[in-house]
């Protein structure tokens, strides 16, 4: 059986239909149709069967996907050890961060690394909301969280530490923030929730507050919320990671700094799919995001 065609197979399934099959591998629907019926022959039985809403495989389908994502798997084991003996990396790398990490932080690092690794082609995804690595098509998530899913291996990066930041030139003026509840006198940048107000959690030592902030601004896009922060817009709640450098130039300056705010997630995880053998690509991507993100 031509190995090519088990592939073809294999990504049917996956994608439930013939022209989202064609679409992941950009080629023609009626060519994903041809190498099924080219199968088909070889095999001498029905794959797939069409449902209300797809394709489901038939028994010898089902058989025979089963065994070529076994197939498939040790092939790319095969091709990620050879590529390690050689040391080179090579092959796509599909990789998911962040926006406000991505832009802020990453994106630099990211041309830093094909430069080191010029085989390796990324396709990057700046987004928030890519949950589901697999119907994603991602190889390499990288995630703020509290806790990570179950069904991914997660590898954590470093700690992450919320806080309130404003622009000097914003607080000059305007009245002292020396308890949470100054809060109510400031402009608030934040990001959206289904209330209203903002439900600000933040603590010092045994003091746990929950205040109910009006935002002046919600937006989240972190980093159109630092660039509004930067611009005297309000006071933001936002990452360590974001405005390191800014507190270094005296550019932002944290409010509250003995509290410690409630953000989205308190790690930084690198997040893959179960998989006995990532390609050589993949192990190099992420042991650079270890270098690039980790804690030192």
């Amino acid at each position: 059986m031509d190995l090519n065609l088990i592939r073809t197979l294999v990504e049917i399934v996956d994608a439930g239909n013939l022209s989202e099959a064609a679409r992941r591998r950009n080629v023609t629907r009626s060519q994903i149709s041809k190498e099924l019926k080219s199968l088909e022959r070889q095999i001498g039985a029905t794959l797939l069967r069409r449902t209300t809403r797809r394709l489901a495989p038939t028994d010898a389908g089902l058989a025979l996907h089963e065994h070529g994502l076994r197939m498939l798997a040790e092939v790319d084991a095969a091709r990620a050890s050879i590529d390690s003996l050689g040391r080179t990396a090579r092959g796509h790398v599909r990789l998911s961060v962040p926006t406000g990490l991505g832009e802020l932080r990453l994106a630099s690092g990211l041309l830093e690394f094909q430069e080191r690794h010029p085989e390796i082609s990324l396709r990057v995804l700046f987004s928030n909301r890519v949950f589901d690595l697999i119907a994603a098509e991602i190889d390499v998530a990288v995630r703020v969280t509290s806790e990570p899913p179950l069904d991914q291996v997660a590898r954590r990066l470093r700690k992450v530490s919320w806080g309130l930041y404003a622009a000097p030139g914003y607080l000059q003026g305007r009245p002292p923030v020396q308890d949470p509840e100054d809060l109510h006198q400031h402009r608030i940048l934040c990001t959206p929730g289904p209330e209203p107000l903002f439900k600000l959690l933040i603590q010092w030592g045994s003091d746990r507050r929950e205040v109910r902030l009006k935002p002046h601004l919600r937006c989240e896009h972190f980093p159109f919320l630092y660039n509004a922060m930067r611009a005297h817009a309000g006071i933001a709640l936002l990452p360590d990671y974001a405005v390191g450098e800014d507190l270094r130039a005296g550019l932002a300056v944290q409010v509250l700094p003995s509290w410690q705010a409630q953000g989205l997630g308190d790690a930084l995880y690198v997040l893959t799919m179960p998989d006995r053998h990532p390609s050589h690509a993949v192990r190099v991507l992420i042991d650079y995001l270890y270098e690039t993100l980790g804690e030192a």
